[in-house]
């Protein structure tokens, strides 16, 4: 797999079908502070969520007040999809593209992550830091920098 860094070179396929990214990923300046470790699709309830690329599942559960399905796919790095609901295993092997789960709603203590809209929250972590899946999606366009163009001065000026 190459190094996340290289963006535009797709190593997985986005969970959802059809959907837009509604927030991106924003990096905290350290493990605990502000930050969006993740990205969120616009979404439907019962919305079917994809693997995005081969691996096993590692876990299927509640985290606080809400469903999340994770997959490890080697070489450290894992997914995590929330809200989703799954019928899948800890253990479970998954293919790329396999139905995965449905995006379901969270317990009534479940704050929204997307308040107005429905979203689903995918996030990826390699050996336990958190990167942006558009990465991995080639979603991420690489910053391209300009060649420097002298600016010109005016006639009568130095």
């Amino acid at each position: 797999m190459p190094a996340p860094s290289l963006g535009a070179e797709k190593t997985m396929d986005s969970p959802l079908v059809g959907s837009t990214v509604v927030r991106e990923y924003r990096q905290s300046e350290t493990p605990y502070s502000a930050g969006h470790r993740g990205i969120d699709y616009e979404a439907t309830l019962g919305q079917a969520v994809f693997a995005p690329a081969d691996g096993k599942v590692h876990f299927v559960g509640k985290v606080v007040n809400r469903q999340l399905i994770s997959l490890d796919h080697g070489q450290l790095l894992l997914s995590a999809f929330e809200p989703v609901c799954s019928q899948l295993i800890e253990g479970e092997s998954v293919v790329s593209g396999q139905l995965i789960g449905e995006v379901c709603e969270g317990e009534a203590s479940y704050d929204p992550h997307c308040q107005a809209n429905i979203c689903m929250h995918f996030s990826i972590r390699k050996n336990s830091e958190y990167l942006s899946p558009l990465w991995f999606t080639g979603e991420l366009t690489p910053s391209r920098l300009l060649p420097w163009i002298e600016p010109a001065t005016p006639e009568g000026e130095p």
